[in-house]
């Protein structure tokens, strides 16, 4: 089975389904990340880049170094929808899951990440399962809670997935912070007591099929 793990920035993958991603590996799933933006945040007054660290997370999380296609951090409503979509589907990765943001989401390079994702998850030739992941802070911070209706068990890559993000230097932060490791561990631990396991991930079920979803 393929999945295809679709996201606005470097770190979102690790940061939204990292735990969910070990787990595909595991399984012998073949993961791709692909990253719309160029992997440089110039939102903070200076250029950080952060594909070294995105490469490092990756490796962590035990696939390939993502993909990045080059689109403006931030500034993703500045490009046609059918350019996102397009350079999407140029790579031709026939994905039988893709996993995404939400188009609640606080960040509006997240919400046209989710249609792009809706454009290129169309069901054309063969079902394709989509999910919609939770960023800490971008999703939660929107005045609305995160839709959650699917969740996976990560108690056994709960570990892996917080090594991953630690990868990203300039973006892992002090407790408490929702991106620091406690704050990782916390929402695991969270969405755990929602499902009755121990740690899990939280998603929204944009479409899904019987044997093409985690867990």
């Amino acid at each position: 089975m393929n999945a295809l793990v679709l996201v606005a920035h470097a770190d979102d993958e690790t940061l939204g389904a990292g735990g969910t991603i070990r787990k595909l590996v595991t399984r012998r799933w073949d993961v791709a990340v692909v990253v719309l933006s160029d992997g440089i945040v110039r939102a903070r007054g200076a250029e950080q880049d952060n594909r070294p660290d995105a490469i490092a997370a990756c490796q962590r999380l035990g696939v390939a170094e993502p993909r990045f296609l080059g689109f403006p951090d931030q500034k993703f409503d500045t490009v046609p929808m059918m350019d996102l979509a397009g350079r999407v589907a140029e790579l031709n990765l026939r994905p039988d899951l893709i996993i995404t943001h939400v188009d609640t989401d606080l960040n509006m390079d997240h919400r046209l990440t989710c249609e792009v994702a809706k454009i290129i998850g169309r069901p054309r030739s063969k079902p394709v399962a989509i999910l919609g992941c939770e960023i800490p802070n971008t999703t939660f911070w929107n005045g609305r809670p995160f839709p959650t209706n699917y969740y996976v068990d990560i108690t056994q890559e709960i570990e892996t997935k917080i090594e991953a993000f630690s990868q990203y230097r300039s973006e892992c932060q002090a407790y408490p912070h929702p991106w620091s490791k406690e704050g990782l561990s916390l929402l695991a631990k969270y969405h755990g007591m929602q499902s009755g396991l121990p740690m899990a991930e939280a998603f929204h079920v944009i479409r899904g099929y019987e044997g093409r979803m985690p867990g």
